[in-house]
């Protein structure tokens, strides 16, 4: 991917700039891991919404990778039925692949919006 600017009429600090390119596409990707989770949530199967329930958005990583985000589903609920957590997501995935769907949904957008994003945000 390429992004093209004009740099005459900004006013940040060029040595700030990939700092700022990177929040700038930070915000997009959280934004569509939100868009994404909504989606696999609609998606999945529901018997008792338990593993729907369970789909989040996890950021974090350390290092260079603290601007990991994942959509994931499994865990931190407890389905009424067994009693215990859900850990049948890559089962119910391998069927019906609610996640894959979901992540179909907005694959085709996210450069795009990253780009205008940071090209707007830069030219502001």
């Amino acid at each position: 991917m390429s992004i093209h600017f004009e740099l005459g009429r900004a006013k940040t600090d060029l040595a700030t700039l990939p700092e700022k390119m990177l929040e700038y596409a930070f915000e997009v990707v959280v934004a569509q891991a939100e868009l994404m989770k909504g989606y696999a949530q609609v998606f999945v199967p529901v018997e008792t919404g338990s593993l729907r329930d369970s789909i989040r958005i996890e950021r974090g990583g350390e290092g260079k990778q603290w601007r990991t985000v994942k959509v994931r589903a499994g865990g931190y609920v407890t389905n009424p039925k067994t009693g215990k957590l859900v850990d049948y997501a890559a089962f119910v995935e391998e069927r019906f692949a609610f996640m894959r769907a979901a992540w179909i949904e907005v694959e085709g957008t996210i450069a795009d919006m990253i780009k205008s994003q940071v090209v707007e945000r830069v030219n502001e």
